[in-house]
């Protein structure tokens, strides 16, 4: 099927599987998600959706299909596309070099969504570095076998549990916090109506899904580091771990966590040039507002506010945006830099807004439903310990403190 999928044109693809025997195109959709959640997910996660990525994606490729068509897609896996959307689908993936790791998934038996969507992604240039690609999509392949074949419905759900619990591939990406109690709990229990009932088992799940996306956004942050290899190095960098401070922290004098909004607004404010003689959300809301008068600072300064206080909902993006070109225009005025490098800054600048948001929201909530300062304390010190092991990988190690 790799030959095919190289050989072939979009056109005569479609043709020739839609020329197989209905017995040749049976396969099984896996409902499993251990390890990784859809893509979907991940996008409500970070107060977005498939429709408005597929949007943004469309803007840069409008040849490819509209979100209402791949919707269908998505709300039912293993449906064929029509032609048409098929062909530009083939099209888009041949020209951007994933045939290689698509062709692969069309020889299984079986179809597991969140990995084809997942590894579609991870082999288009998310990620700028090989060994950072290279390594995603081998993990996505183990998270493939392990939801499709070693925990397969078959087994009963108490066994699939227990194959889970000691699964080597859960065992390195999962949150090293749960793995001994998952085990001691499975081993009282004698049924699957007990593992289906027990809640402790379901908690284990969660933070090791977690813990997977910890994981990938340390090597996220990594793979960028190596992309500005030299302005790293050049500003003394090349030992620190970038956005350390936007992961959740507990203060065991204050007995309390830290804020990573606030944090994000901290270092917003420095790059503007903050001198912290009055506090950040002050100072930014000044530089948003001022071209509005008085009125729009006070409004500008209360929103933030509201940002760090988790009020009047989520902001969406093209807030955070509008933020960070501010930012952007303040940092950058004295430097050489045209329109779309400071845009491209100042998207990034809102992504970490985003993510700082998110990730307050996600211990927030991880809090009250029960997770355990020491188990939530250890969930947040993947990212530090992850991003040493891309910088390992990536050929870059950070030197220890000692």
């Amino acid at each position: 099927m790799d030959r095919l999928f190289a050989n072939l044109s979009p056109e005569e693809l479609y043709e020739h599987l839609q020329s197989l025997d209905d017995g040749e195109k049976t396969i099984r959709v896996v409902g499993n998600t251990a390890l990784l959640p859809s893509l979907g997910a991940v996008y409500k996660l970070l107060h977005t959706s498939r429709e408005a990525v597929w949007d943004a994606t469309r803007a840069e490729r409008p040849y490819l299909p509209v979100a209402k068509t791949m919707s269908k897609a998505w709300c039912s896996p293993g449906t064929c596309l029509g032609r048409s959307a098929f062909v530009r689908i083939m099209r888009a993936a041949q020209s951007a070099g994933l045939s290689g790791v698509l062709s692969g998934f069309l020889d299984l038996d079986y179809l597991w969504p969140p990995g084809n969507e997942w590894a579609g992604l991870l082999a288009s240039d998310f990620f700028s570095q090989d060994v950072s690609k290279k390594f995603w999509i081998a993990f996505v392949k183990e998270a493939m076998h392990l939801n499709a074949i070693d925990l397969h419905p078959d087994l009963g759900r108490l066994r699939r549990w227990k194959v889970y619990a000691h699964s080597s591939t859960v065992n390195r990406f999962g949150c090293p916090a749960m793995r001994e109690a998952l085990i001691a709990r499975l081993a009282v229990l004698s049924s699957d109506k007990e593992a289906e009932l027990d809640p402790m088992l379901n908690r284990a799940h969660v933070v090791d899904t977690l813990a997977v996306l910890m994981r990938l956004l340390a090597w996220c942050v990594a793979d960028l580091t190596m992309g500005l290899w030299e302005q790293v190095e050049r500003d003394g960098m090349a030992h620190d771990i970038p956005l350390q401070e936007l992961i959740p922290a507990f203060d065991d004098i204050a007995q309390e966590w830290s804020s990573p909004m606030q944090s994000a607004l901290d270092r917003l404010a420095k790059m503007a040039g903050w001198q912290q003689k009055q506090k950040a959300t002050r100072f930014l809301g000044q530089l948003w507002g001022r071209e509005g008068g008085v009125d729009s600072v006070e409004s500008r300064m209360r929103l933030l506010r509201y940002w760090v206080q988790l009020k009047k909902g989520r902001p969406d993006f093209k807030t955070f945006l509008g933020l960070s070109r501010v930012i952007a225009a303040e940092k950058l005025r004295s430097a050489d830099v045209d329109k779309d490098a400071m845009e491209h800054f100042a998207w990034y600048q809102a992504v970490i807004l985003r993510v700082a948001e998110t990730l307050t929201l996600v211990r927030l909530d991880l809090s009250k439903k029960g997770y355990t300062t020491a188990e939530l304390s250890e969930l947040m010190s993947i990212y530090e310990h992850e991003f040493c092991t891309a910088r390992d990988l990536l050929g870059k190690p950070i030197q220890s403190a000692d």
